[in-house]
């Protein structure tokens, strides 16, 4: 008799199981939110019905083979992701197969970045949850194309190129210091010509090698220069007016274009300064109100050019020095 009874207060407590479900079927719930917290190899998602009920969650594998086979059958239902390193191609072919894609600014967003029990499946739920009521919180990001994320890549392994060959330089330089050797002074072009040339015996078996490879990496950088002209000049036409801007150059102008993506999201041309970082901070509260620096987000490589072409104009190539103008 006690057996019977202990089995079936057992019975009455144990809650109704979720059924395993695949995405696909989920479209019978209502209105449905998916959050999705992207990882390198694998992904988290977790889906909502109309309710706000969480009716499946798992994780797939972050390829296109994985997210085609659960989501390109399905009716178009909103996504929210992560901004990060595979948010750029998930977005486009989520997208692809109709789906409202929001792509969040987690790092706006303390309960996601800083929450005491962090982890993907969390995270995937939150994500979930904020679009379901209101993607603004999240500060949805809009992403670029693929094709311009490509050509922009040109422009970031060129950067790499004369960041490792500025390092390269300044070791040389500073290796043969404590031998009671200085290096000329001379520009990074012409640096490997000037320093084998004089170079003492006793000092190349170690700087040779990297002055050859100073060498050789100023002819990488000038092959990007010239892949960059090209774009400039074929794929990305509207570059063409930003050059006649005196102090900016094809580098800075097919930057400035890829960085931005689709000029239209703009409102007006304020806000390209906010974009990238050149609006200042603000912490006001009551009557205290500081007068901060920029919010330095967005393109820091960008937002470094805009500041060279800047100091290009205001020192002493400006036009105005040259043709005498002023006060």
């Amino acid at each position: 008799m006690k057996t019977q009874q202990i089995s079936s207060k057992k019975t009455a407590s144990k809650k109704p199981s979720l059924k395993k479900m695949s995405v696909k079927n989920i479209a019978s719930f209502g209105p449905t939110t998916i959050g999705i917290d992207i990882g390198d190899q694998w992904s988290q998602y977790c889906v909502l019905n109309g309710t706000g009920e969480v009716i499946e969650e798992g994780r797939i594998r972050t390829n296109a083979e994985a997210l085609a086979k659960h989501f390109q059958d399905m009716d178009p239902v909103r996504i929210a992701l992560e901004n990060g390193t595979h948010s750029i191609w998930i977005n486009e072919q989520l997208c692809g197969y109709g789906h409202e894609v929001v792509v969040a600014n987690v790092r706006e967003l303390h309960a996601i970045c800083r929450n005491d029990r962090k982890s993907d499946k969390v995270d995937a739920e939150k994500l979930a949850r904020y679009a379901r009521l209101d993607p603004k919180v999240l500060r949805p990001i809009h992403h670029r194309t693929v094709a311009q994320q490509e050509s922009l890549t040109v422009v970031r392994a060129r950067d790499v190129l004369v960041r490792l060959r500025t390092s390269l330089v300044n070791a040389a330089r500073g290796l043969a210091k404590p031998c009671g050797f200085r290096l000329p002074p001379c520009s990074t072009k012409s640096f490997h010509k000037r320093c084998l040339m004089i170079l003492p015996e006793g000092l190349k078996p170690a700087l040779k090698p990297l002055i050859e490879q100073i060498e050789q990496i100023s002819k990488q950088i000038e092959m990007f220069d010239q892949l960059i002209l090209q774009m400039a000049r074929k794929t990305y036409p509207e570059t063409q007016a930003l050059m006649k801007v005196h102090g900016v150059g094809v580098l800075t102008a097919v930057t400035f274009v890829l960085t931005l993506g689709d000029k239209q999201r703009f409102g007006q041309s304020r806000d390209v300064g906010s974009y990238i970082g050149l609006r200042p901070r603000r912490d006001q509260s009551g009557s205290h109100d500081p007068q901060l620096g920029i919010t330095k987000a967005g393109n820091g490589y960008l937002r470094s050019l805009l500041t060279e072409c800047a100091n290009h104009v205001l020192g002493p190539f400006a036009k105005t020095a040259r043709s005498g103008g002023g006060d």
